[in-house]
């Protein structure tokens, strides 16, 4: 096995250490030294024998290869992360509007059975016009809080439609 052609890296197949001392079972995935043209490994401790890397050298390029790979996975996670907690901030924020809709709401009932009150029992007939006025325009008001609600529980939907796929994305899919 040339020296020039030879990787540290995981062994792609079960195999045996190719040092004639050693023979050393090395199962898939395991770290050494590679030769991928005559899909021969030798161990780290033979290579390191070999003096190819020292051993401790070897474990610390291995640690940095898993954590490297980690860090990807951990990186891809935060993404997924932040993108269901924007969502989620969204959602929230949506369902306090959705809240004080419903404020709104028993604030322009509570208006127009005070105004409906004065109308029957005090006001002259002046008074009765320019409130009735008022009372078409809280009206009027009332379809426009319906409009906004009806925006806001359409906004609700695609935010859970929106948070549905993001989870379809996060779980793995199992082959058979």
């Amino acid at each position: 096995m040339p020296d020039s052609e030879i990787k540290l890296t995981r062994v792609p197949i079960n195999t045996k250490c190719a040092d004639a001392d050693c023979g050393k079972p090395l199962p898939f995935g395991t770290w050494a030294h590679w030769h991928a043209d005559s899909k021969q490994a030798i161990c780290i401790e033979c290579g390191a024998k070999r003096g190819w890397t020292d051993k401790d050298r070897a474990n610390n390029i291995i640690k940095k290869l898993e954590l490297q790979e980690d860090i990807k996975a951990l990186r891809k996670q935060q993404k997924v992360e932040a993108d269901a907690l924007y969502l989620l901030r969204e959602q929230v924020d949506l369902h306090r509007l959705g809240e004080r809709s419903l404020d709104l709401e028993k604030q322009i009932v509570a208006l127009m059975s005070k105004v409906n009150s004065y109308l029957s029992k005090v006001a002259t007939a002046e008074e009765k016009a320019a409130l009735k006025q008022v009372y078409e325009e809280i009206k009027g008001t009332q379809e426009l809080q319906g409009e906004i609600r009806e925006q806001l529980e359409s906004r609700l939907f695609l935010l859970e439609r929106e948070e549905r796929k993001v989870k379809k994305r996060t779980v793995p899919k199992v082959v058979a």
